[in-house]
């Protein structure tokens, strides 16, 4: 099978039900930048030495990928879409929670980038809060593209993003930059 198909050289795609629609809709606007947080937390997990922060950050990934399929599926009643269980703000919570445990009290605001992780993961962070943005402009002209569930998941992750950028420098006992 080639990659390539030429169905979208004019600028149109297909949702994953079929459905055919511009390129440049909100829906795979979000698609995008999701796919781009992905890569993004792909690279973290390439540069992050810790096994089972990598492990979470492929389960992030996965969770992504299924908050991608409800965004790009419009009729959502004949495909079975993955179930986004509230477990996933939760595991979230919980890892925040503990990574806080080692964080120092912060008392300024941080320059990202001591390290290269931490510069990562305040990457991840700022992309986090642009699909969030993007997230909330989708829901509000198509609530039902998008999960309540979603909402609170981004703005959840992009506070791990930042306790994670803090919790790097912290185990490898490097200081962080302060404005």
């Amino acid at each position: 099978m080639k990659i390539y198909t030429k169905t979208g050289d004019k600028g149109h795609t297909s949702f994953y039900d079929g459905t055919r629609a511009l390129k440049c809709v909100i829906n795979f606007d979000v698609v995008g930048e999701v796919d781009e947080l992905s890569s993004r937390i792909g690279m973290l997990c390439a540069l992050v030495s810790d096994e089972d922060i990598c492990i979470i950050l492929r389960g992030i990934q996965a969770t992504l990928q299924d908050i991608n399929s409800h965004i790009a599926t419009v009729d959502k009643l004949k495909y079975s879409l993955p179930k986004l269980e509230s477990s996933i703000v939760t595991n979230l919570e919980t890892a925040i929670d503990a990574m806080e445990k080692v964080n120092p009290k912060l008392t300024k605001f941080i320059l990202p980038g001591v390290m290269q992780t931490d510069a990562q993961a305040h990457l991840c962070r700022t992309q986090t809060r642009k699909v969030e943005r993007r997230i909330i402009e989708l829901y509000d002209s198509h609530e039902n593209m998008v999960p309540d569930i979603v909402l609170q998941y981004v703005n959840r992750l992009s506070d791990f993003f930042f306790v994670l950028a803090r919790w790097l420098c912290a185990v490898k006992n490097v200081s962080e930059y302060f404005a």
